[in-house]
Formats: C-alpha cells, sequence, structure tokens
C-alpha cells in the first residue's frame, strides 16, 4: 500500500532528523573525530555510532586511511563547527513535529506537518552532505583513491553480518 510506504520513508526520515541532536551529542562525547566507541554486538544493546547516514560512512572509513594527526585535528574542528552551527540552528528552529499528527494521515495537519518533515529531512541531508564533502577535502589523493575499496570491505562485512544475522533470526520452517 502506497500510504504505508511514504509512512515508513516519512518515518525513517524523522529518525535520521531526530538523531542529529544525538549525533551533535555522540559526537562532542568522543576524544578524536576519527574514533567511535562501539558496544558489542549483543541483542538488546544501544550501539554508538558518529555521523548520520552519509558522514558516519565517511568517518567510519577514514579509521582505515592511516590519517595524520592533523588531518584529524582538522576533522575534529569540522565537526565541533557543524556541531556549533547544528545547536544554533536547533535553538533557532521552530517547534518540534507532533507525531501524532504525522500518525494521522486524517488530521487537518497531516500536510502541514508532513511538509515540514520532509523539508528538515532535506535540510539534514544537505548539511551532511556538505560535513562530508569537508572531511573528503581533507584527505590526501592517496587517501581519496583508498576510499572506495575501504567501503566496499564495509559494505562486504555488513553484507556478511546481515546475512549471519539471517540465518540465525530465519523463521522455522518445519512444522
Amino acid at each position: 500500500m502506497k500510504l504505508n510506504r511514504n509512512v515508513g520513508l516519512l518515518v525513517a526520515a524523522i529518525a535520521t532528523i531526530s538523531a542529529g541532536a544525538g549525533v551533535a551529542y555522540a559526537q562532542s562525547t568522543t576524544s578524536s573525530s576519527t574514533t567511535t566507541t562501539t558496544a558489542p554486538a549483543t541483542h538488546g544493546k544501544w550501539h554508538h555510532h558518529q555521523g548520520g547516514f552519509l558522514l558516519g560512512m565517511t568517518l567510519r572509513a577514514t579509521k582505515q586511511l592511516n590519517l595524520t594527526a592533523e588531518q584529524q585535528a582538522s576533522i575534529k574542528t569540522i565537526l565541533s563547527t557543524a556541531r556549533a552551527q547544528a545547536k544554533a540552528a536547533h535553538a533557532a528552529a521552530a517547534p518540534a513535529i507532533d507525531m501524532s499528527v504525522l500518525g494521522n494521515p486524517g488530521d487537518a495537519n497531516y500536510a502541514t506537518a508532513l511538509q515540514s518533515a520532509k523539508t528538515l529531512a532535506a535540510t539534514r541531508i544537505q548539511n551532511e552532505s556538505e560535513i562530508q564533502g569537508q572531511v573528503y577535502n581533507v584527505l590526501t589523493a592517496e587517501q581519496k583513491a583508498q576510499l572506495p575499496s575501504v567501503l566496499a570491505s564495509m559494505k562486504a562485512q555488513a553484507a556478511q553480518r546481515r546475512a549471519a544475522w539471517e540465518q540465525k533470526h530465519q523463521p522455522s520452517t518445519t512444522g
């Protein structure tokens, strides 16, 4: 059903927007912009990730690119500047979107709330891609050339984890 798909996409977009505040907090609590603290992969535990979808991938990949101390400091400066800008924008922003309105397509304010959520999601993606570009520009030509293979390796590892999870959680067909 198209409505369910749209609502699902909207919820994902809002989760991404909501994660922005958590991302800023998570980035401010790390000692270095290129390090993350990840809890063991156990069911029911919270995991600490850095960055949103776009930026997070780049930041995780930089851990494998042997950044110099100067590059790490540059990235840390980029992230702290972005964090300060995000805090200022959040303070000046309109009130949060009412999830009860977004959950009810019959609500009179649904269209307005939906448009607000779309705008916030688009802004978040735009800001994140700009920061990602700034981080990318800190890399050397050799590191930029290495980045696609690092990302491909990360993708393969994620596929392996997903396959292992699916195998472990596959419903029993006996019956």
